[in-house]
């Protein structure tokens, strides 16, 4: 199955554009603003929707919850129309205004990862062996980070990357060596004879850590098993579910991530390895998956589906 899509980059834009101009004003002016108070107001729109945009350190910030997943994880962020049971994080933000303060720092999109099939096919002895009969090509476009800022019961500030939040069972360690890949999202109708609409309003899934087509979400992981639905999890680095966060999106490498990968290239260097492939995988933080508030009992911990 094919991974790239059918969306409009000049589409895209002029979605951003209107989502803007109804946010920032309700009535056409007649004038020309002057530049400041353009970017002024602009800011302010974005800040009355729970978008925190900085301009000169080209930054996203918005308030986001902890998830509760049943399931492994496919998605690090969501709205609440999102895929909760295998989820990461939950935005109160419509997702057409987050792809616009995106654009608004000077992203553009870039393309989704590509599966096809191989041509010719291998034989059916092949396969069972072990051959593939498709290609993936990993997704292109601007690189992005994201950052989390939260208190521990006790208060305590904590930052990290978001990669430390993902759990890779396959080597039994946070997250390492991935891209987030700025893809834009897509427009397309409904159903047939509809207006196009901005997919991801209506699906609520912004941020994927495995390849999924189409492209109906902003962000894509760019990883060697980004192709694995099966194989993402959460770190005991995760605060309980409900827990109120700040995620930042970066445009420029921020400084965590600089000292992070500093600091396993240490450890490389000195010798470590990895734990291995996680053979019992953790138990679940809840049972069913839906969006939590800080503070509710927990009273099940059944073990994450591999599936669904």
């Amino acid at each position: 199955m094919s991974m790239t899509s059918s969306r409009s980059f000049p589409r895209l834009r002029a979605l951003a554009s209107l989502a803007l101009s109804v946010a920032v004003s309700a009535a056409q002016e007649t004038k020309p603003e002057p530049a400041g108070d353009a970017q002024a107001k602009l800011l302010a729109a974005f800040a009355k929707v729970g978008l925190e945009v900085d301009l000169a350190k080209k930054t996203v910030a918005m308030p986001v919850k902890m998830s509760r997943p049943g399931d492994l994880i496919e998605y690090v962020l969501i709205t609440r129309r999102g895929k909760a049971h295998e989820s990461l994080l939950i935005v109160d933000v419509q997702p057409s205004l987050l792809n616009a303060a995106l654009l608004a720092l000077g992203l553009n999109p870039g393309t989704n990862a590509i599966v096809k099939d191989k041509d010719p096919l291998p034989s059916e002895e092949e396969v069972r062996n072990g051959a593939e009969w498709f290609t993936v090509t990993p997704p292109v476009g601007p690189q992005v980070w994201f950052t989390l800022e939260w208190q521990d019961e006790a208060g305590k500030v904590i930052t990290c990357l978001l990669d430390e939040f993902l759990l890779d069972l396959a080597t039994g360690e946070a997250l390492e060596a991935a891209e987030w890949i700025y893809i834009g999202g897509r427009s397309a109708p409904p159903y047939r004879g509809e207006p196009p609409v901005y997919i991801a309003d209506l699906e609520g899934n912004l941020v994927s850590n495995f390849y999924v087509d189409p492209t109906n979400h902003l962000v894509t992981i760019k990883h060697e098993r980004g192709r694995d639905d099966q194989n993402w999890w959460l770190t005991d680095l995760c605060p309980t579910p409900g827990t109120d966060i700040k995620l930042t999106v970066h445009v420029q490498k921020p400084k965590l991530a600089i000292d992070r990968e500093a600091r396993l290239a240490a450890e490389k260097a000195a010798g470590k390895k990895p734990r291995g492939p996680v053979k019992d995988l953790p138990v679940a933080p809840a049972s069913d998956g839906a969006p939590v508030t800080k503070g509710e009992a927990e009273t099940a911990k059944p073990e994450p589906k591999r599936g669904g």
